[in-house]
């Protein structure tokens, strides 16, 4: 026969149930009547690949379809009990035995079944704890092969305990109401009575329809169907769920049997492991709010998220069943705890496996004490070479989220968000900018738990995040001079080793063997809420004043060739410099990124940066910077190493950047150098044009930000430059 797509309309990923109903449509054609029937998603809509057209599918559910035994004799409302609350149920299942269909023989088989375990457990009202644990023990093992289905998707037994999965409320209970109760009066409404052959049509290719809702409560499958107040014009909405939506969604439900797995090994304990599901986490969708992962205290259900595949290629029921069957998603080594953890695995999940896009769908709370499923976006699932590099913070980021409680104060929770929502929407767009992102929300949670000695001791595992490797570097690298100016300042420590990294002047942390440990004392803590440059000027300051208390200048690094404290592993551009000094750039960002870069192996890390222009700095700059290097210069008399003068840098922080230069001018002459213009030979109208020249320039300069400026390390190309633009050259040896 002639196999064809049939494009549903009806069937779109949102909501939940719409999604369910896709799924419901496929089981049952592949099942009752067209074994090879396949299914895809294109273009927000379900796809049904199979012999049946239009009319041939709607009839094949209007005469032929078989309804699955659908029962829940654990729960209120099942239908199997005296009572009033069970009246709609029990008169429901009555009415299907009533039929002579064969498309109710197998539902008539498991009602039969069901009644008979209930009379050998001496059941005659609902289960209570431990005959509740009997019961459902009895009906996985006595009830038709056609229930397992069900049954998998509805509960899960480990051990002594039971639990129920997401998908169908606290074992196929919705609070009050009940999903086998609803589906049983469907059944009756649908394929019994009759009553909604149009809504069949709505159901599968959309559009409206006289009749096509009910009085039938969606439970959490669908929160825009539900009613209640605000749900559309005026103060009250009422309920106007499709008969056929729900029943096709709760067949398709079926499908998303659970498992069990040992979560430590074999010889671990059990856990229930359900498909696709995770705990609920606050990143990555603005519906969600900061308590949102947590379970409310009137809940009696677990709130929980939910990815749901959406595949490209068409897919037999087999192989979605065995997908939706193995759906567990790992981090690392790990299973995916909450949805941030799935938003990291998604990309090898899917690619893997043929998926192409996740629907996010959260089980939580709202309109009182009613779960609902709610939409928290979609996901692409696209490969990210960058993903395992998270992995390395796991340990830390675990310690962090356990020590911020529910009494932790607001800005350690937000710092964790920050980190958890940068996360996420690196996984959920990639590229070096949302992982830049990560690393920057990182430095900001660790200056905010450095400034909190009390949080940090309670805290007793969480140790300053540190080591992070130099692809961290590479992948966060945006070629930007903020960038460049963040990587050079993250890379300053002492040639001798005698004072610590730079990292020591923002936080209280001390160094044993590279790794950092928080420090009871902040003596070498400078840095405040001041602006960049200022802060940069301190830190240059607290430098300079150790470096001479340790002696740290009469030690020249073997490899590196540097000395004293302003060594490092890498340089700033004579550019970015001038960039910097004219306030061209962004300083929070470089702040920002300097507390990111801080926490990685900036040492074995290879950056370029590209710069376009030759651009030099102010030669006021140049002429103070060649007091301020880490390596020897080179002079007709050999190479000089001038040791940076606190002095003179005690002077331009007090803003007199003229007293500034003629101290280092001094500095200089008494090294050998002869800085340009010189003035002593000169005539008094050249003096006077050079005293204005450099009045000017000096005017143009903040002498705070020069200060700052100084702390930025140059290479020894950089430094010829600068020094060919101040000092004047040797004069030829003549003949």
């Amino acid at each position: 026969m002639m196999r064809r797509e049939l494009p549903l309309p009806g069937c779109t990923p949102e909501p939940l149930m719409s999604y369910l109903k896709a799924l419901g449509i496929l089981r049952l054609v592949a099942e009752q009547a067209d074994p090879a029937a396949r299914g895809c998603w294109h273009d927000g809509v379900f796809v049904l690949n199979s012999t049946l057209d239009e009319e041939a599918l709607t009839g094949f559910f209007l005469t032929r379809y078989s309804p699955s035994p659908i029962v829940a004799p654990w729960g209120a409302r099942s239908g199997f009990y005296a009572g009033s609350s069970e009246k709609k149920a029990r008169e429901a299942l009555s009415a299907i035995e009533a039929q002579n269909e064969d498309r109710f023989v197998a539902f008539k088989g498991v009602v039969d079944e069901v009644r008979q375990l209930l009379e050998r457990l001496g059941l005659t009202e609902k289960a209570e704890e431990e005959e509740k644990l009997r019961l459902l023990a009895g009906c996985r093992s006595v009830l038709d092969e056609s229930t397992l289905q069900w049954l998998d998707a509805c509960y899960v037994l480990t051990g002594d305990e039971r639990r129920f999965p997401p998908i169908f409320g606290t074992g196929g209970n919705e609070g009050s109401g009940s999903y086998v109760s609803g589906f049983a009066q469907q059944v009756v409404a649908c394929l019994v009575k009759r009553s909604h052959d149009e809504a069949l049509k709505v159901a599968l290719f959309g559009g409206v329809a006289k009749g096509a809702s009910s009085g039938q409560t969606p439970g959490h499958f669908s929160p825009r169907d539900a009613g209640g107040p605000n749900a559309t014009q005026g103060f009250e909405g009422s309920v106007t769920t499709n008969p056929w939506d729900y029943l096709l969604a709760i067949e398709g439900a079926c499908m998303w049997a659970s498992g069990v797995f040992r979560k430590h090994g074999t010889t671990g304990r059990q856990v229930a492991a359900f498909p696709f599901t995770v705990q609920v986490s606050a990143a990555g969708a603005s519906s969600l709010g900061m308590n949102d992962n947590r379970r409310p205290k009137q809940a009696k259900r677990d709130i929980a998220e939910m990815w749901l595949p959406i595949w490209h290629r068409p897919t037999g029921v087999g192989e979605l069943s065995a997908l939706l069957a193995e759906g567990r998603a790992s981090v690392g080594r790990r299973p995916a705890e909450t949805g941030l953890d799935f938003a990291r695995s998604a990309s090898g999940l899917g690619t893997d496996r043929g998926i192409n896009e996740f629907v996010r769908i959260g089980f939580l709370m709202r309109n009182g004490q009613s779960f609902m499923g709610i939409s928290l976006g979609h996901h692409q699932a696209a490969i990210l070479r960058e993903a395992h590099l998270l992995c390395k913070i796991d340990p830390w980021l675990r310690a962090f989220h356990l020590a911020c409680g529910e009494k932790t104060p607001a800005r350690f929770t937000f710092a964790l968000r920050g980190i958890e929502r940068t996360i996420f929407d690196f996984c959920r767009h990639g590229g070096g900018q949302f992982f830049q992102g990560v690393l920057v929300a990182l430095g900001k949670a660790e200056a905010v738990i450095a400034g909190a000695p009390g949080f940090r001791e309670k805290a007793k595992g969480l140790r300053p995040l540190a080591g992070l490797s130099a692809e961290w570097i590479v992948a966060a690298n945006d070629e930007s001079p903020e960038f460049e100016i963040a990587l050079a300042l993250a890379s300053l420590h002492d040639a001798s080793e005698r004072t610590p990294p730079i990292r020591a002047n923002l936080e209280p942390v001390v160094f044993d063997r590279s790794r950092p440990a928080w420090a009871e004392k902040d003596r070498a803590v400078v840095w405040n809420a001041a602006g960049l440059a200022a802060n940069l000027a301190a830190v240059l300051g607290r430098r300079l004043m150790d470096a001479n208390r340790a002696g740290s200048y009469g030690v020249e690094h073997p490899r590196q060739r540097q000395i004293g404290p302003l060594a490092a592993s890498h340089h700033v551009s004579l550019p970015a410099i001038t960039r910097f000094l004219a306030a061209e750039l962004d300083d929070e960002r470089i702040h920002d990124l300097l507390r990111g870069l801080m926490l990685c192996d900036v040492h074995h890390a290879s950056c370029r940066f590209e710069n376009d222009t030759e651009m030099l700095p102010p030669r006021a700059y140049a002429l103070l910077k060649l007091l301020f290097l880490s390596f020897k210069l080179a002079t007709e008399n050999g190479d000089v190493f001038v040791p940076p003068d606190p002095a003179l840098l005690a002077v331009l922080r007090s803003r007199n950047v003229d007293e500034a230069w003629l101290m280092a001018g001094r500095k200089l002459r008494a090294k050998g150098f002869i800085p340009m213009p010189q003035q002593k030979n000169a005539g008094h109208r050249r003096a006077q044009e050079n005293e204005n020249g450099r009045d000017r320039e000096f005017a143009a300069l903040d002498a705070t930000r020069v200060a700052a400026a100084l702390l930025l390390p140059v290479s020894p190309n950089s430094a010829l430059k600068l020094r060919d633009l101040v000092i004047r050259p040797p004069k030829p040896n003549n003949p």
